[in-house]
């Protein structure tokens, strides 16, 4: 017999041809003369040998499921030369069935209640925990979809929230604009959870938006070239790796807010590609931007076949470096101690940081600078000390750490400044005589 394109063998030699279907899964089985009792086994792929299975690996999408649910389940075989095949479909699978079984690679849960589930091929097994928790009870609270009109071709999304009161679960969105389904997506909750899911999808047709046949609102579309570029800005440098804004100047020729999605790359290299709505008579869109190479980096603003250029020049990163650090050789517990420093920007390009106080490694305060290159800023933080003995105090930026000691004593006359605690105990005594003597005046 000659072998047709999707047979297996060619020729008498080889007897029958089968197709490629009939060699794998469990029709091998039945289709091939291989002695699957002792040395072959089926996989949802071509057949091994029993010897060639190292583990089996039984993984489960949702091991704690809402009661009525089901999952996916998934055996993967790991052979004897590293290459892994699957066996979702041929393992033998093992469950308390009132509570969960497996059927065509899918977990049904059946009750409430907990079971293990083995998959069992050639021998080896993997066994994983099922937990079936009370049925979900799930209703839509939220829906958000604010696009009036768009540019053909353009990404548009719909946000959707759902809200569970039972146990986990999972709800079909699905999005249509006029009598065309154009999305849709699972949405899996957490018991007793909230959960927001945004469905995409490309723009093409005019009509209305329903979300599982909800109306959301109309849409209409217009052909490429209703939004253009008018004008791309960036400022002339900034630190390497810090953020820096890109300003894209947009014009609409329609007479109502478009929808159009724009990419921007860096180098030839896509770093952005978002969807932005241009006014009717036009606007500017911020994108906030970083990259890490230093030297001059072009910025390429496209939209459909339309580009606008500008260049930045990327300088070495900021450096915050601390100086002139001043604290207080001791206090007294529960007095403030002043610290004060400089922090100087020592590279070569603007950025802010954050500077944080720290108290035995402990952040307790902190304040956010803004430097361009080579300036500098006085800082001066004031913290109380309550514990007895050293405390180490001490200032961080991103690129620096200055500290030093400061011991914390024992106020005098436990409390009262000034005296030792015999002259405390009389001073409070005199104290206690002298209201006394004026309370008796004043009778």
């Amino acid at each position: 017999m000659t072998k047709t394109d999707d047979s297996i063998g060619t020729g008498e030699e080889y007897g029958t041809g089968l197709k490629e279907q009939e060699l794998t899964g469990e029709d091998p089985k039945t289709n091939t003369n291989l002695d699957f009792g002792n040395y072959w086994t089926a996989t949802d792929e071509y057949p091994v040998l029993k010897w060639q299975i190292q583990d089996v690996d039984l993984q489960i999408a949702q091991p704690s499921i809402g009661e009525g649910e089901t999952t996916s389940v998934t055996v993967e075989l790991t052979l004897d030369d590293g290459s892994t095949v699957t066996a979702t479909e041929v393992a033998d699978y093992d469950s308390e069935e009132a509570v969960a079984e497996v059927t065509n690679g899918l977990l049904e849960a059946n009750s409430v209640g907990e079971t293990e589930l083995t998959a069992t091929v050639a021998g080896e097994s993997d066994s994983v925990t099922v937990e079936v928790l009370e049925p979900p009870s799930i209703d839509l609270v939220d829906t958000s979809f604010d696009t009036e009109a768009a540019v053909e071709g353009t990404t548009l999304e719909a946000a959707v929230t759902y809200q569970n009161t039972g146990g986990p679960g999972s709800e079909t969105a699905t999005v249509a604009v006029g009598d065309e389904q154009v999305t849709r997506s699972t949405v899996h909750v957490d018991a007793d959870g909230e959960t927001t899911e945004t469905l995409r999808w490309t723009a093409a047709e005019n009509g209305t938006v329903a979300l599982n046949d909800e109306p959301l609102g109309d849409l209409s579309i217009y052909e490429p070239g209703t939004v253009g570029l008018e004008s791309v800005s960036l400022p002339e440098e900034a630190a390497a790796g810090s953020e820096y804004d890109l300003e894209v100047g947009f014009t609409n020729e329609a007479d109502e807010p478009v929808a159009e999605t724009v990419e921007v790359r860096i180098d030839g290299e896509s770093v952005a590609t978002e969807t932005v709505t241009v006014d009717a008579d036009g606007s500017t869109e911020t994108f906030t931007l970083t990259h890490d190479e230093q030297g001059t980096a072009t910025h390429v603003v496209e939209l459909h076949d339309e580009t606008e250029t500008a260049t930045i020049d990327l300088l070495e990163p900021a450096e915050f470096q601390l100086e002139a650090f001043d604290a207080p050789a001791s206090v007294t517990e529960g007095e403030s101690a002043t610290i004060n420093a400089t922090v100087t920007n020592v590279g070569g390009g603007a950025d802010e940081a954050s500077v944080a106080l720290t108290v035995d490694d402990e952040s307790v305060d902190e304040t956010t600078v803004e430097l361009e290159a080579g300036a500098s800023e006085s800082l001066e933080f004031d913290t109380t000390l309550e514990e007895l003995g050293d405390v180490t105090v001490g200032l961080e930026s991103p690129d620096d750490v200055v500290e030093a000691e400061i011991a914390v004593t024992e106020a005098d006359g436990d409390g009262i400044p000034g005296f030792g605690p015999a002259l405390a105990v009389v001073a409070m005594a005199l104290a206690a005589s002298a209201v006394a003597m004026r309370r008796r005046i004043l009778a």
